[in-house]
């Protein structure tokens, strides 16, 4: 696939990313209204998938990077973080 080819597949693929960007940032802030709109900006529920995964990919990242662990321990500590918010009790 071409650069310029490759570039248009992808044009989509990170727009979706910035919405979800996007629709963190405004429930972070408490702003329902500014995420319901995000929200509404998908295009079915893959879009919503594929932004969601680009932004996961690139958050482990960067996590990588900053820290020096390899990815599978960032995982790894991601999963152990996502397993607590279920046994944690409700703010």
């Amino acid at each position: 696939m071409t650069a310029p080819g490759y570039r248009h597949d992808l044009a989509p693929v990170v727009a979706s990313a910035q919405r979800v960007a996007g629709l963190l940032a405004a429930r972070h802030r408490g702003d329902a209204e500014g995420a319901r709109q995000l929200m509404d900006g998908f295009d079915g529920e893959q879009d919503l998938a594929r932004g969601a995964l680009l932004v996961a990919e690139l958050s482990l990242g960067l996590l990588q990077r900053e820290s020096g662990q390899s990815l599978d321990q960032c995982v790894h500590d991601l999963c152990l973080h996502l397993e607590q918010a279920l046994t944690a009790p409700p703010h």
